[in-house]
């Protein structure tokens, strides 16, 4: 490692997509400052999710990966511009430790590209095998693949710079509220009922009973969608609530907003309430109270802690009931008003 004498002085940290991943990789940042003062914490991170990363006050530099839209037109002069300019972002610094958080082959060889030691996980850790081919230092896991996700991120940074992660994790996010004009003046509440994997869904007659009792409670369920099928869904799910409690009761957000204001819009929110999706963390880690309703997949892959009320219910194969989540509901707006 570059400074092996001393603490680290810069770092370059890869995790470059989804939503859930990134915010999952939130609380290195908060770890590595804690661990080294003056520590200078970069990110690689793709366009889509840069204003997440950008919103933590502990990142230097974020710089914008854009494979995803530069794989429908590689030959373009754009591209091509845009490409160089990122690598130029990218090789403009060099650093104690380039730590691929991502673990697959794209975000590791990316991350090769940089000027520094490469660590991540090993050939049995890491998400796609061929990864740890760009790595000079692997770190292998007792858990292998299945690992928790938060856990493991913090586990990979410490190991990489010598460090013992300390407390909870903490996610650092700072963002203002935007209570947006569209929901009205009283308070309201985020559902988060759409997945791309149809096996998270939760039902849709527990999403009805779920706005019912948060209408009595007086607050409004705005109802997110980030597709046509999911805005189809969507505003099915809050005609049948205004049906049952009158006009008003729930929303539709009226388009797909852009990231930065949908956490503004999390932020302003009394409770966010989702299925296991990259924006139920989100509106988790900018500090509002919310209950994850797993159906699908399994709350031990990732391990989520938050600093708001935060209660997680349900597992792979086991969706929780009505009456549970309304009872974690009730708990997390509890908290929240001590």
């Amino acid at each position: 490692m570059g400074s092996q004498a001393g603490a680290p002085r810069r770092v370059l940290l890869v995790k470059t997509s989804s939503m859930g991943d990134v915010v999952h990789a939130l609380p290195v940042v908060a770890d590595l400052h804690a661990a080294f003062a003056g520590v200078t914490v970069d990110w690689l991170v793709e366009e889509a999710y840069a204003p997440l990363v950008r919103a933590h006050p502990g990142v230097d530099r974020v710089i914008e990966l854009a494979l995803r839209r530069w794989r429908r037109s590689p030959c373009a002069a754009a591209t091509r511009q845009q490409w160089r300019a990122m690598l130029d972002q990218l090789r403009s610094a060099r650093y104690d430790a380039v730590i691929d958080l991502q673990g697959l082959l794209k975000s590791a060889a990316v991350a090769r590209l940089a000027r520094g030691e490469h660590v991540g996980l090993s050939w049995r850790s890491a998400r796609e095998p061929l990864a740890p081919l760009f790595y000079a230092r692997r770190m292998r896991t007792s858990l292998g693949r299945t690992e928790a996700a938060v856990p493991r991120c913090r586990a990979l940074a410490a190991w990489a710079l010598h460090y013992t992660p300390q407390g909870a994790p903490r996610y650092g996010l700072q963002v203002e509220a935007g209570h947006p004009d569209w929901v009205g003046e009283g308070a309201y509440a985020v559902l988060l009922s759409a997945t791309a994997k149809p096996r998270k869904l939760w039902d849709e007659a527990h999403w009805i009973g779920l706005a019912e009792a948060l209408h009595a409670q007086g607050l409004c369920s705005v109802f997110a969608w980030g597709n046509a099928a999911e805005r189809e869904r969507a505003e099915r799910l809050q005609q049948a609530v205004d049906a049952r409690c009158g006009a008003g009761a729930a929303c539709v957000a009226p388009q797909a907003f852009a990231l930065d204001a949908w956490m503004r819009v999390l932020r302003a929110a009394a409770l966010v309430v989702g299925v296991d999706t990259g924006l139920l963390y989100l509106g988790a880690a900018v500090g509002t109270p919310a209950v994850a309703i797993h159906a699908g997949s399994s709350p031990h892959s990732v391990e989520f802690e938050s600093a708001a009320p935060w209660r997680c219910l349900g597992d792979d194969g086991a969706p929780p009931s009505l009456d549970a989540v309304l009872a974690a509901v009730r708990d997390v707006l509890a908290t929240e008003a001590r």
